[in-house]
């Protein structure tokens, strides 16, 4: 995002649909490039896929992927892919999006061919220039649990060059996808605004209640197949979508936690990718804690700028120390919560810290939102701060699918691993690292569910995988992209020195570099530096 208005804002909102695996505090963030060019509609007719009814994809006995046995070990790698799918039909259909619509019927569960099917929804922005197409470049904003919807509306932030000799292809993954769907938003919103609550004894027991009440809610939506949604799982589809659209080798660009995505596929798909680029990097080796503790230090680390630079402006609409008088304002709305004139609660501490996290993804000329709806909050309007807080929690997928995959993914928590959790939170980052473990919190009271592995992955059979990594990128520190980039075979590192989560539409430096190997498969240098 580069613009200060409102409408800059909106059009923030809706290019926003990707996220993390982490902290439920910054709930998601992706690449902002602008795609504003209206895309060009096709002559042909959508796509529909669907799977011939009697098709099933058997797996090995160690296959990479969930089961459904009573035991819950830690999941295994293996190089060994899924077998091939049975034939595939092609058949067009209309819909009424900006985007080709698809279906696609797979395994509910690819460790179990005898629990049925599901359907995934898929999209498609066909390449403009036919003559010239190269083939498929799958695409994924993050999450876990972001939709394609508003994410291929505006292009999947994707420059024209690449939108003229690509098929862009998105999907709404497990989680998101109407057969595993939790329908559990609200109770998972209210968990995250009311995990900003001090630390008292009594609001302890009051998260705690939440928490436990947003995790029943949601395992009651997703109906016994929570299991069914992890990481593991999506990646065995990706590869189905890929047969499914009748390509040997397809591309892939994920952000964030679309970046596991891609670190899984390359392992264990690798001589299925033509190309891959992964950008706002997540490192798979870290455990779930570690990755929220480390992800948390990368956003107290921005805000501290986000607060150095009102304090330093002095136009900035915020008397005294902006940090101090942050914290006075989140110890005022517990309170004495803002209200609307008919009387409903408009903004409460814990809008105040997700519009504080809105605005660490964003580059610092984007930062003047938050002075503004913190101005305006100080003088008991909390209408903007409220719009701020929306703009995440209530984005394509939302924290429903979020929070689920994330605690299938983790499996359940002890109480002693959720408190040593929220204590190493708390020591790096204060109130903030205790409101960011809103999401473990949920864990706790999660299904018995088989972690998703956590390890370093080398993927040697893959294509040179690009590794974009942003030096200010709050969401998904720097420190994450080197450490991947060194662990992948063919991994090779693009810095960003800027400012926000992701790096692709941010500087024309990394968009050039990104898409000519997109294009044309020309890697840059190894450590190659932009901005």
């Amino acid at each position: 995002m580069g613009g200060q208005d409102q409408k800059s804002l909106v059009v923030y909102r809706t290019k926003r649909a990707c996220a993390l695996v982490v902290a439920a505090l910054v709930v998601a963030g992706c690449s902002t490039a602008d795609v504003d060019a209206p895309l060009e509609a096709s002559s042909e007719a959508p796509l529909s896929i669907s799977q011939d009814d009697d098709s099933q994809v058997d797996s090995p006995p160690d296959a990479y992927g969930t089961s459904v046995a009573p035991a819950v070990p830690e999941a295994t790698f293996t190089s060994e892919p899924l077998p091939p799918a049975a034939s595939y039909a092609i058949v067009p259909q209309q819909c009424e999006r900006r985007y080709l619509c698809a279906t696609l019927e797979v395994p509910a569960d690819h460790g179990n061919p005898e629990a049925g099917s599901i359907t995934l929804e898929l999209g498609m922005l066909p390449a403009s220039d036919e003559d010239r197409r190269i083939g498929v470049l799958l695409v994924n904003p993050g999450g876990p649990g972001q939709g394609m919807d508003g994410f291929l509306d505006y292009g999947a932030g994707l420059s024209p060059d690449v939108l003229n000799r690509f098929d862009v292809v998105g999907w709404n993954p497990r989680g998101v996808t109407a057969d595993t769907a939790p329908d559990c938003e609200d109770e998972a919103e209210e968990l995250q605004f009311i995990g900003a609550l001090s630390d008292t004894p009594d609001n302890e027991a009051r998260i705690a209640e939440v928490a436990k009440q947003a995790a029943e809610s949601c395992l009651a939506g997703l109906s016994g197949r929570e299991h069914l949604i992890g990481t593991v799982q999506t990646v065995h589809d990706m590869d189905l979508i890929r047969q499914a659209l009748g390509e040997e080798q397809i591309s892939y660009l994920g952000y964030s936690y679309g970046t596991i995505l891609g670190q899984f596929y390359s392992d264990l798909y690798g001589p299925n990718a033509r190309a891959v680029v992964l950008d706002g990097v997540m490192d798979s080796s870290l455990s779930h804690e570690d990755l929220l503790v480390g992800q948390i230090l990368g956003f107290a680390r921005v805000t501290d700028e986000v607060f150095a630079a009102c304090r330093q402006d002095s136009a900035c609409p915020t008397v005294g120390d902006p940090k101090d008088a942050y914290f006075k304002l989140m110890k005022r709305l517990e309170s004495e919560p803002l209200l609307n004139s008919a009387g409903e609660v408009v903004a409460g501490p814990g809008h105040a810290t997700v519009a504080l996290a809105s605005v660490s993804y964003a580059s610092k000329e984007a930062w003047w939102i938050l002075y503004e709806a913190f101005s305006e909050a100080l003088d008991g309007n909390g209408e903007k701060m409220r719009e701020l807080a929306w703009s995440y929690t209530r984005s394509s997928g939302g924290l429903g699918p979020f929070f689920s995959i994330g605690c299938t993914d983790s499996g359940r928590i002890s109480e002693d691993d959720l408190n040593r959790l929220v204590g190493r939170m708390t020591e790096v980052a204060g109130e903030f690292g205790r409101a960011a473990a809103a999401e473990a919190r949920m864990c706790a009271y999660w299904s018995e569910t088989k972690p998703r592995p956590h390890r370093a992955i080398s993927a040697p059979d893959a294509p040179p995988v690009l590794v974009v990594g942003n030096r200010g990128d709050s969401a998904t520190p720097y420190e994450w992209a080197v450490a991947v980039a060194e662990s992948l075979d063919t991994g090779v590192l693009l810095t960003y020195n800027g400012q926000g989560h992701t790096s692709y539409g941010r500087n024309s430096c990394v968009d050039e570099i990104v898409d000519d190997y997109l294009i044309n498969l020309t890697m840059p240098p190894n450590g190659t530096e932009c901005g």
